[in-house]
Parts: structure tokens; sequence; C-alpha cells
């Protein structure tokens, strides 16, 4: 997507987030013109009083000139219009079963249209031939052979653990319902002790409670009293029994999860428990498939309290139900079951049918008694097409559900699933292409016209991908050795010369000093840029002359040449036993700024909490809060606030990346691996996300893994917006194999490309917006400043290529450094962006010693909001204190 949009074609997108929550970008519309966007999707209807529920949400944004809804339901009765905005829906009759309709013009709409469809005579299995394959989804009704197994209560818990989750996100959810379902519960089982566990990024330590003859008002003003705030961290549940569970919880003979399930932060992998753990959901955005994994792996049960009621959901938890298991097949493979638990009296099941009949024998259990059996026949339907069934990507949606537990080792299985049934996964979005030779590109199957040329480009595309990659390669060995030469070079260490030049104006020869250079043209072709000015004396400017490489300027006779001159002022090279940084802190002036500012440590939080409902969708208001608590020492509270950051628009790169870098400069990287993770997988076209991952896990200590995943950097091509980011990366990877203690596997690297170059001192800077343009500039003692229209100084700086295009990194290199100080400076010159998380944030990384066993380094984070912007970083001290 982000490659096609750059050749100036908007392609629509369609991609998931977290739990059942989608993304849709429809760009651009045109005036006076019209796009129609179908959206598809499936979904079990709930079962209550002999009825289905079919419910149409309603919240739209603006008011709508025209609204019509038409719809089809195939029922032998006639469905009811229960409730909603729409006033008077139509039913009529038609061969099988009922057309609906309603219109309304000129209306704001909001809350939910509901359907009530009876059961009866409905139809409740459907086959459809998709992929050469025939497959099938059913519900049969198993309540009469589970008749003699109704669902019995069990033994009252003793003690139970309730974790309840009390991220930012969980202020949306109905906790009216769920405390409702508490009070069921705790009726049923009128005493017992509880563990309270509050969970936001981390969990915070149990608080015990007793519940007496159903009584509970400690425990009820406690879960009321919580405070919203943070990301959503489970980890803590997979700890439950475990090591670092620890006397806590040995004792506990169940759980309770309240939550939304939606796991934006640490590893959001579904947690394995060995206790029993019931999950219950009343929240609107939520990811049910995630608590349905959680709790059913532990034998519990999931509740969604807001379809089943608070009375319903207590049910689930209060009684023992049957569970449902597959027997037997026969013409019948793959088949898989949505839940071994049967949703009134009804069980979910998909499959593939290799004959025309076949069977599935579902065994049902229940403790201490005799299984019970019932046989489900399928038969083949005629005429249920691809386009007009739904049977093969309700069986893939099971598997991908299943595989998605375990996504980090399902991952390729979850693509070519939703590849090959066209499903929004995790690992695949719906986009639509202009051309055989964009889906051939891609490897994206094509529609059916273009699927000849689709395959011809495709071929041909394997052996150019193969050339490209050498020639890549040959490319980067030669960039390094290049860069090799200039690391091998002595420069001299004195006062940089003034150069002499003649310059001819009206026929004479006036002699100027100290001729700056200009910047030399952007590749830019958005705008144009004045020349940066450097921290040099204002005697030392002049008007602009085109910029002359070091090594080319001088050789005519009467003028003095830069090596003349560094003849003269050259000095032997300083061993600097000494090296600081001093960074500049980021002081934002807002009135919650100084507001926090100040306040006292103890009413920090508090201030916080009073001013964030202002600011739920600012980024940087939590940035902000965050660096006044790490000011204040409070690091715990500080990494909460943070973590707020993974709840806002979810999965959104660009913030995510703001996050990894704040957790890296607050020195927590194990953190940060799991943000920069996400961001990889979200953007694995882009190499920014494979070098902050590994700089995160070489931050870690996992050091194999920080060399493959800088290797990837440096030895994939990469689209041209990315100039130098291979020999960039490649430094950081050599610093990392020459200070390992242990072997490392470097199999993946060219042997050219492993030589380690120590520096004296090293700045990259790096920036978490895409389409953003800032360069770095460093100023040394000379006065004499690097930046992308300088990018050699005299006493042999380097800096890299010039980013115009997003994310960076720019680095700026010094072998051996004069004493003095150096002044690193971020200009911003503005974004080509839709979007912009507010202001563009910066990070970045100044290192002394950089490569060697003294290494040592601080980052640094700040926001530019302003084009045009020049702010002061951070200060090398080179030979001082």
């Amino acid at each position: 997507f982000e490659d096609i949009t750059r050749v100036r074609v908007d392609p629509a997108l369609a991609e998931k987030s977290i739990g059942n929550n989608f993304k849709l970008r429809v760009y651009p519309l045109f005036a006076r013109s019209k796009k129609i966007i179908v959206v598809r999707y499936q979904e079990a209807l709930p079962e209550r009083a002999g009825t289905f529920a079919y419910r149409l949400p309603l919240n739209f944004g603006e008011r709508i000139g025209r609204f019509t809804w038409a719809g089809s339901v195939a029922s032998g009765a006639m469905p009811q219009h229960v409730r909603g905005p729409l006033g008077e829906v139509k039913f009529s009759r038609v061969a099988n079963g009922f057309d609906l309709s309603a219109e309304k013009r000129d209306v704001q709409l909001s809350g939910i249209a509901e359907l009530a469809i009876p059961a009866r005579g409905t139809a409740l299995a459907t086959t459809q031939e998709f992929d050469g394959a025939t497959w099938f989804y059913a519900e049969p009704s198993v309540s009469t052979a589970a008749a003699g197994m109704r669902a019995a209560t069990r033994a009252t818990p003793k003690r139970i653990a309730i974790h309840w989750d009390a991220s930012g996100s969980g202020a949306e959810r109905d906790h009216a319902r769920e405390l409702a379902v508490l009070a069921a519960y705790f009726e049923r089982f009128r005493n017992m002790e509880v563990a309270l566990v509050l969970f936001r990024d981390v969990a915070e330590a149990p608080r015990n409670f007793s519940v007496v003859n159903g009584d509970w008002p400690a425990l009820r003003r406690a879960i009321e009293s919580a405070v919203y705030d943070g990301a959503s961290n489970f980890a803590h549940i997979g700890q439950l029994n475990g090591p670092q569970g620890g006397a806590q919880f040995a004792s506990v003979d169940e759980a309770l999860l309240f939550s939304d399930g939606l796991a934006n932060y640490g590893d959001t992998a579904v947690p394995k428990s060995a206790t029993r753990i019931h999950a219950i959901s009343a929240a609107a955005k939520s990811d049910g498939a995630f608590l349905r994994a959680l709790a059913e792996q532990s034998g519990g049960r999931y509740a969604d309290a807001l379809k089943l009621g608070p009375a319903g959901a207590a049910a689930l938890l209060i009684n023992q139900a049957p569970r449902i298991a597959i027997e037997s097949t026969q013409g019948i493979a793959d088949v898989l079951l949505a839940s071994p638990y049967a949703g009134n009296g009804r069980v979910q099941l998909a499959g593939r049918l290799t004959e025309n009949e076949g069977r599935v024998v579902l065994r049902i259990e229940s403790a201490g008694m005799k299984p019970a059996f019932i046989t489900v026949p399928i038969r083949r339907a005629a005429g249920i097409t691809a386009d007009a069934g739904f049977a093969a990507q309700r069986w893939a949606a099971l598997k991908v559900t299943a595989l998605e537990t375990d996504y980090d080792l399902n991952r390729a299985q979850v693509e070519r699933l939703g590849k090959r049934f066209r499903l929004i996964t995790r690992g695949t979005s719906l986009i639509i292409l202009d051309s055989a030779n964009d889906y051939a590109r891609f490897d994206i199957e094509p529609p059916a016209e273009l699927r000849a040329e689709y395959e011809r480009l495709r071929s041909a595309g394997v052996r150019s991908r193969e050339a490209d990659r050498l020639a890549h390669l040959e490319r980067v060995v030669r960039q390094f050795q290049e860069k090799q030469s200039w690391w091998e070079r002595e420069f001299p260490k004195g006062d940089k010369p003034v150069a002499k030049v003649e310059k001819k104006e009206q026929g004479a020869a006036v002699a100027v000093q100290g001729v700056r250079a200009e910047p030399v043209e952007r590749r830019d072709d958005v705008r144009q840029r004045a020349p940066a000015t450097a921290a040099a004396p204002p005697s030392a400017q002049a008007p602009a002359a085109r910029p002359v490489a070091p090594a080319m300027m001088g050789g005519g006779a009467g003028r003095m040449t830069l090596a003349d001159s560094a003849a003269k002022a050259s000095e032997a090279t300083t061993v600097n036993t000494a090296m600081s940084i001093r960074l500049q802190p980021f002081a934002p002036d807002s009135a919650y700024a100084r507001r926090l500012r100040e306040a006292d440590a103890a009413n920090l939080y508090r201030i916080y909490l009073d001013e964030r409902a202002n600011y739920q969708s600012s980024t940087a208001f939590f940035l902000d809060v965050a660096d006044l608590l790490f000011a204040k020492n409070e690091k715990a509270l500080a990494l909460r606030v943070l973590s707020n950051l993974a709840e806002m628009n979810l999965e959104n790169r660009h913030i995510l990346r703001i996050l990894g870098y704040r957790l890296m400069q607050a020195g927590e990287p194990v953190a940060a691996v799991n943000v920069f993770k996400r961001v990889r997988d979200l953007s694995p076209e882009e190499p920014q996300s494979h070098r902050d991952l590994g700089s995160a896990y070489a931050a870690a200590g996992q050091t194999q893994r920080a060399v493959d995943a800088l290797t990837e950097v440096v030895t994939r091509p990469w689209h041209g917006r990315f100039p130098d980011v291979e020999i960039i990366t490649l430094a950081e990877l050599n610093a990392i194999i020459a200070q390992s203690p242990a072997k490392l596997d470097l199999a993946r690297l060219d042997p050219r490309l492993i030589r380690n170059l120590p520096l004296d001192v090293r700045a990259v800077l790096a920036w978490d917006a895409d389409n953003t343009d800032i360069d770095l500039h460093v100023t040394d003692p000379n006065g004499d400043t690097a930046f992308y229209g300088n990018p050699r100084t005299f006493q042999g700086g380097r800096m890299s290529a010039d980013f115009t295009g997003g994310y960076g990194p720019e680095e700026f290199s010094l072998k051996s450094a004069k004493p003095g100080k150096y002044r690193v400076e971020a200009q911003f010159y503005g974004h080509r962006q839709q979007v912009v998380a507010g202001a563009t944030t910066l990070m970045l990384k100044l290192t002394t010693r950089f490569g060697s066993a003294n290494a040592r380094e601080q980052l640094v984070t700040l926001r530019l909001k302003d084009a045009g912007s020049k702010v002061l970083v951070g200060e090398f001290d080179v030979g001082g204190s």
C-alpha cells in the first residue's frame, strides 16, 4: 500500500487492528463524484427465547441525506423489528423467506437497529463451492441429546482471583453489567476468599477480601474506585500458579477475568494457565476471540454480558455445561468446532465435504455421566458458488482464530489462509490495485481477468528479484569500502583554515575571506529551502558559493588550497581522555504542562487524571506527563502514563514508534522489544521497523536476535527513499559483533561487510513520521557544520545521505574528535502527510567511543511541530569533563 501510494495511485485498503476491529481507507474522494464501498462481514447470531437477534450498528458521525436499508432473511416465519432509530421496517414474503426495507432522509442516526428472527424453520446448514472444494457450515441442535445431562451447578470455590482490567480502554466497558454478573455469582457461591488484581501495563499486587453470605461491599468499593489508565498487558495471567505467581495464587480454585480483551502491551499472545479462568466482557469494542481462547484453554467459559445479559453470563460461570467434541467423520475432512460448548443448545461447526454426502458424529460429555452422541448429516447443495456463499470463509475464519492464539508460531499459515480465502487477518489486508503488474509485484492474487498476465509477470519477477538482490549486495559492498577508505584516512585537527578565493566582479579581482558553501540542491521536489547556516562567527559568513568537497578544492595558481593550509595548521591526533554528553531537556509550554510542573510529586498524578479528559487523543499530553513523572522519580507511574500510547488509534505504527523510542530512553528495552515487534509486523516494508527492533534487542541483551534483525536491513533491497540505511545499520551491526563475547551466527552476512569501525563521536537521528523531512546538523569546535549540504567537514566529520521521505536515520560520524564542544541540532522542514500525530517525534542517539568496550550512549526524544524550526538537541564535550 505504501509503495503504491508513492506513485500517486490510491488503492482502497481494509485492514484489521486488535480484536474484532477494522479500518477502511478510501482516498481520494473527488468533487461531484461518488465511490461505492461494500463492507462484507459475517457473524453468528445469538439465540434467545426461540429467536435469533440481528443487530445493525448505526453510529454515523454526520447527518445523512438519504439512508436505505435492504436485506433478505432465510426464515420460515416473519422477522420482527424490535427496536432502533429507523422507524418502520417493511417485510415482504419471497420464495426463500422475507425481504426487508427501510428508508430515512436527512437523518442523524445512532444506536442499534435490532431484528428478532424466529429460529423455527430457519436454515442452519449451508455449503459452498470455493477454490475447487465443497465447504460446509452448520449449527445443529444438541439440546435433545444433552437433555439428560443439563448443566449442573458446580461445587462452591473456596478462593478465587478476580482480574479486573483497569487499562484506559477498560473505562468504556459497561461496569454495571459486570458488577451484576459478580452479584449473581456471589449470590450462588455465598462464602469465599477473593484476591483482587487490578492490571494495566503491569499488574498490581493482589488485595484480599472476604465474601460472607453473598455480601461483598468492600470488594465492590475497591472495584468501583478503580482508576482506568494505561495499556492492557495480560502477561501476569500466565503466571498463575507459576514461578512468579508465588503463594498469592497457590490456593486459587478459579479466576474471573473482566476485560475487553484488547491486548496491546507486552507479550500479546493468549496467555496459558493451569488455573481455570472465566472471561467476562461487557464492551462494544472487544476481542471476543482472544477472551474465548484464553478461557476455554483453561477449562473456563467466555461470557459476553452485552449479548447474554448479566443473568445469562452468570449462568455460564455458575453451571458446569457439557463439553462437545468431534468423535468421527465420514465423507468430511478438516472439520472444526467454534467452541467445545453449545450456545443456546446449538453448536457451530465447519469443514470440507469430500463426497456428495457426509456426516459428523459429535460426542457430548458431562462429569460423572455417560457420553451421548449425535450424528450431523451434511449434503452438498447445488448452485451455491464462491460469490453467493459464505461457508468457505466461515471455516477459514474458525481456522485463523485457532491459529492466532499463538500467532508468532503460525504467522505463515495465517497469511496463506488470508490470501486463499480473501480474509482480513493480522497478516493480510484487502486491497484493490490498478494493474496486473502491481498484483504480480506484491504477490497478491488478482481478479480472474488479470490472472494470465499476473502469472506471466510473476514468473519474470522471481528472476528479477534475485538479480536485484545481488545488485543490492554489490552496491552495499562498494559503499562500505568507501566508508572504510574515509575511516582509514587521517584528518587535520587544527583550526580550519580560511580559504582565499578570487571572485570576478565587474572585471576586477576581489579577495573574499571565509566563503561559505551553499547547500546542495534537494531531491525533494515539494519545496525549495533557504540555505542553512552553521554556528560560525558572523565574520565567517559571506555570499554563498557552490559547495565543493574538501578533497577537490584549490589547485589554481595564486590560490591557497586546503591541502597547503592543512600542512600549516595540522596537529597530531589528540588522544581524548574524557568525553561527556549533555542533552537539552524538552520543556513544553502548554497550560497543562505549567500546571503539572508547579505541582508537587504527591499531587502530580491526580492533576494528570483531572486534565486527561481534555487530551484523550493527544500523544503530546501523555508524553509530557510521562516526562514530568520521570523527572520527579515516579517511574512506575510514568511508564503507566506512557503506555496509553498503545491504546490510542489501535495499532498506529507512528504512535507505536514513539512509544518504543520513549521506552528505550527510559531504560526499558524489553518492553520496547514487544512494541517494535508489532511495528515490524505492521510495516515490514520499511527498514526502520527492523532497525528499531534490532536496536531494542541489542539493548535487551538478545544479541543474536539483534544481529538477525539488523542483517535484514543490510541485505534486503529497499525503496530508494531510504538512502544509506544499510551503511548506517551496518555500523551498528559490526559494533555489536565486535563486542559480543558469544559466537554469533553470521551466515547471512557477506564477509566483505564484517569490519568494526570505532568512532570517537557518533550521532544518529530517526523520527516517527512518514513523508517527513528532518535534517541532522552537527557543528564542531571549528564552527564547521556537517549537514546535508556539507556532508564532509575539515577535521573528518562525515554526514550520511539526506532523508526527505520519512523516518531516517541520518548519521554523523567522526573517527578522531578534536577537543571542544560539538553542537547537535535538528532542523524540521515539514511533512507531506494526511495525518500526523500532533507533532513529529524524533529520537537522537548520541554515542562516545562508539564500537568499543568503553562506548557510552544517551537517548533523547523531542517533538518538532512547526515547519522550519531548528532545535538544539544536545552537545558533546570532548576532552572536557
